[in-house]
This record gives structure tokens, sequence and C-alpha cells, in this order.
């Protein structure tokens, strides 16, 4: 139906057409904006989230310069490099070491506490007594003097909470060996306040990790193994910072991260892609309103200009559709100058042009009436040819010229037969005899070349079948199948079948043959007769026979001819024959 409609009408075909010039764009004009509108979104939210950590970047950097600051000046202190080194030590000297880092604990609001290890089996030395918590940090090694953080709950004589324990060695100041741990206790409490401070966009996760565990996160609910597992090979790479994107808990986000080199941290931002996808929508919304109206818009101008252009040209189709030149062809006014105008100047001058012939036409009809009629006047009465025939033969038989006589007999009967101008049909019978009186002239003038053999069913004889069909067939046997041979011994069959109301018809000779190329031509040139009106070229007489059984027949009585080389020569076809 849309095909149909599509075709029937040029204006259609011109308002799809351009429709399509200009929607296609439009898409996928809008697509492109949509898109470039998205990554600019994701692009901005990683900016401002790489900005956000950054900020937070700086103010962790600024906290672990000052631990190790503090941790040298812990280090190169007089009492505690002396408390690690020697065994025995006066009270006096563990409450020095005791009141100098409790100041420094207190001075320090991340600080939750500070914890001196000796390895020499004194006693441990920390701000407040630890009742629970981490075992001694032997996870350093003790060749690395960086250090090393973990996250761990530990319980003191004054509160129990969460901690992040930074531990590194001790090392004696005169041989550089080591002689205790020094743990700098952070309040992990602080620390997450501290990620939570900062403006990141979109209510996306901060997290503060290591190879270890997760040391701190804005979000209570994050799973910190599973996060630990995906997460961390993401962002422990070469560069400081890294963008990347993962999907975390079947969920795709965006993972930012910022490595802290110092205490081998990496500093994660995780921005869900679904936080700006309402942003998205809104671009996705905007650009679908932006190409609805533009389509709208240019579906009212393209109307409008295919109208105006096919409009003429719609008038002058219907125009040309229902005129008859019998009854007057009416001009057509045109208003424009330009090549629709021109065109349809050119159908009133086309039409004027018509007007004239036709009068020619009329004329000429009327003067070859004339000259037919003269023509006919002076054509030669076949009586005076029949009766010139006759006289011809009683002088043969006067002469006793038995041969001359039986000749010009059967060509007065084939010629009258032949000449007549009356039906088109004839019996089986009368076609016969036509064809036994063309043999007679023929065995006549070539004596001893061939004979007739005639099979016809005797029910038929008297069923009416197309005059002058069997002739043709038996003369190009003699002309082309015997002639050419230059010896006696000729035959043609012909062979009748009557079944179900078909005549099945087969004439066949033994003469010289065809070879198959020039077969395949004449059953080609039988095919394309059927749109002929006149035979003209080639095998005249068998083509003609073959066009007129078409157009009295129909296809199913087309001509079938088989030859081969030296064997002969064989022609089929079917009609239907009924009585009258």
């Amino acid at each position: 139906m849309m095909k149909q409609w599509f075709r029937s009408s040029l204006q259609n075909q011109l308002t799809v057409f351009m429709l399509l010039a200009v929607f296609i764009p439009i898409f996928l004009l809008g697509i492109f904006s949509y898109i470039t509108a998205v990554n600019l979104s994701k692009e901005r939210t990683t900016l401002s989230g790489l900005s956000s950590l950054e900020q937070l970047e700086t103010s962790l950097e600024f906290m672990v310069n000052d631990l190790n600051n503090m941790s040298i000046f812990l280090i190169g202190n007089q009492n505690i490099q002396q408390y690690l080194k020697e065994n025995q030590v006066s009270v006096q000297q563990r409450r020095d070491i005791y009141g100098f880092i409790s100041n420094l604990t207190l001075s320090k609001p991340y600080i939750a506490n500070i914890l001196i290890q000796p390895i020499n089996h004194n006693e441990d030395i920390s701000t407040y007594p630890i009742l629970i918590g981490d075992e001694k940090g032997q996870t350093n090694s003790d060749h690395s003097d960086k250090w090393s953080s973990t996250r761990y709950f530990s319980k003191t004589s004054i509160e129990s909470q969460e901690v992040i324990a930074l531990e590194r060695p001790i090392r004696s100041t005169d041989q550089y060996e080591l002689i205790g741990y020094l743990s700098i206790i952070l309040d992990q409490q602080f620390i997450e306040e501290q990620l939570e401070s900062i403006n990141f966009e979109w209510d996306g996760s901060v997290l503060l990790m290591n190879d270890v565990s997760i040391l701190a996160g804005n979000h209570e609910n994050l799973n910190s193994n599973y996060l630990l597992e995906t997460i961390y090979p993401l962002v422990n790479a070469q560069e400081e910072r890294n963008i990347t994107t993962h999907t975390i808990n079947e969920e795709k986000s965006t993972v930012l991260s910022i490595s802290l080199s110092e205490v081998e941290w990496e500093l994660v931002g995780i921005i869900p892609f679904k936080q700006f996808s309402s942003q998205n929508r809104y671009f996705l919304f905007l650009t679908v309103l932006a190409v609805g109206v533009a389509i709208i818009l240019v579906l009212g101008f393209v109307l409008f200009f295919v109208k105006k252009v096919i409009g003429p040209l719609s008038t002058l189709s219907s125009a040309l559709t229902n005129s008859d030149p019998g009854e007057g062809i009416k001009p057509l006014e045109s208003h424009s100058e330009d090549e629709v105008g021109h065109l349809i100047t050119s159908y009133n001058k086309l039409n004027n042009r018509i007007l004239l012939l036709m009068e020619k036409i009329k004329e000429n009809e009327a003067n070859k009436r004339k000259v037919d009629l003269h023509a006919l006047q002076a054509q030669i009465n076949p009586h005076f040819l029949y009766n010139t025939l006759a006289s011809i033969h009683w002088m043969a038989l006067t002469s006793k010229e038995k041969g001359i006589s039986q000749m010009v007999s059967s060509l007065s009967s084939f010629l009258r037969f032949s000449l007549n101008k009356g039906s088109e049909y004839c019996t089986v019978e009368q076609e016969l005899a036509h064809l036994y009186n063309y043999v007679k002239i023929q065995e006549i003038r070539y004596p001893g070349v061939f004979r007739l053999l005639v099979e016809m069913p005797s029910d038929v004889k008297q069923l009416y079948i197309l005059k002058l069909v069997f002739q043709p067939l038996i003369e190009n046997s003699i002309l082309h199948g015997f002639l050419p041979k230059e010896d006696e011994g000729g035959e043609i069959k012909v062979l009748g079948e009557w079944e179900h109301s078909q005549l099945h018809v087969t004439v066949s000779d033994n003469g010289v043959g065809m070879s198959q190329e020039k077969v395949e031509k004449l059953n080609q040139q039988f095919q394309l007769d059927m749109n002929e009106k006149e035979i003209v070229g080639e095998h005249y007489g068998l083509r003609n026979v073959n066009l007129r059984l078409l157009l009295h027949y129909g296809p199913s009585a087309r001509f079938h001819i088989s030859s081969r080389p030296h064997e002969g020569t064989t022609a089929n076809f079917s009609i239907p024959l009924e009585r009258r």
C-alpha cells in the first residue's frame, strides 16, 4: 500500500526525498549533539571530582608532612634513643618520654595516640595505655624506613575507637641499627570527616586505601573486601593520577585516584554513572525537543515548496491524461516563466500541432481511398485467370497432352483455393485436397525427388481447420530438404493424432536437415513472432504459418522444430478443431 502510494505521484516522491534529505542530517545532528553533551557532562564531572580529590590531597599531604617531621623529631630525641638502647633506665626518664609524646599527641587533633615499642624488652610507652589493639607492627621490613599503615579497633584507658596506625622503624643514630618501632595512631573518624568535607559532585564515594585495607571512606555501607579486591589493582599504577571506568556492584562507575607515595596511600573517588544520568536525560529531552521542532518547521516548508513546484505539473498531468484529441484539447494557462512555465507553453504548441496533423491525416486518408479505388479497378479479374487456365486445360486434352492437362487442372484448383477471399477456415479434407493439388504440380516439376505419405484420422476430416497450413510446410521440405541433395528417394510424412479435441500434427522429412544452432535460432524466432503483426526476413513461410496459428489458436499452437544434419527435419504443432 505504501509502495503504491509512493509510486502514484511525483509529488509524493519529491516530498519523501526532500524530507529524508533534511530529516536524516537533523537526526544525525541531534544524536551528535546528545553524545557531545553527555561526553562534556562526563568530562566536567571527572574534572570536578579530580579537583575535589586534589583539594583533599593537599590536606592529607600537609598532615603526612607534619607526621614525617614529628617522627624525625621523636626518633632523634636523646631520651628515646637511650631508652631503646639501654635495658635499665630510670623512672624519671620514662616520665620525660611520656610527657614529651603526650604534648605532641595533644597538640594535633588528628593524632589519637603515640606508641614507642622497644625491642630490648623495655616496656612500651604510649600517650594512652592500650588495652585492646593490634599486635606490634612487625609488618614493616627491618630494611625499610617507610611508613606502613593499617586500620584496626583500639581500646585505651580513655576511649574505644577505629584508628589508623602509621608505623616506621626506629634506628640508632650512631650505628643505624634497629632498636624499636614508632607508631603514630591517627583518629580514623577525623580522617573520614576530612573525606566528607570536600564538595564531591553527584554524591560519589571517596576512599582512602592501601594494599592491606580501606583506611577510611565517606560512606559507611562500603564493602571493604570487595572494593579492595576490585579497585586497588586498578588504581595501583605508575601514574600519580589515574582515571578509569569500572563496574562496581553491577553498576558502571568512573574511578578517579591520586597516589600519596610517601605513605603508599591511594585516594580514590567513585562516581556512579547513574548519578549524572538525570542530567543526561535532561540533555536528551532538550535534544528531542529541538529535533521535533525542527522537523515540524521543515515539514511545513517542504510541503509548501513541493505544492508550489508540483501544482502546475499536476495540472499538466491531469490535462494529458484526460485529453481527447477527437473532442479538441483546451490550452492551459501559464503564470510563470520558469521551466514548468516553458513546459506548459510547449504543451499548448504541441496541441496546436496535433490539430494540424489531424487535419492533414484526414486529407491523406481521403486521397488514399481515391488511389486504392483506381488500383482496384486496374486489378486483373480472377475469373479471367480461371477461364484462361480452363482454356489451356482443354487445349492440352485436345492435343492429348495429359501431363500438361493434369498440371493445369491442379494449378487451377490450387489457385482457386488460395485466392478465395472468403472464410479463413476450411475442413481438414479440403486442406488435404489443396495439399494434394500442390504436390501433383511439384511431382511433375521434380519427378522422383520425393513422395508424400499422409495419415490423418477419419474422425477429423469434416472438422474445420485454418486454411493454408500444410502446404507451406511441404513446400519448405521440398525446397530446403530435398532439392539441395540432388538425389531421389525423399519422403515426407504428415501424421495426425486426435486426442481430447486436440489435433497433434507432425510433419517430417528425411532431407538434409539443419544444424542445432540454426534450429535454436528458428525456435527462438517463433517465440519472438508472437509480438509481431507482419513477418519479414528469413523462413517467411514457416514463420507466417506459426504467426497465423498463434493469432487464431493462441500460444499453445506455437511451432516447434527439431532437426539433425543429414537426417531430416520435424515440425510439430497442436490445434483444437471444431464443427461448424
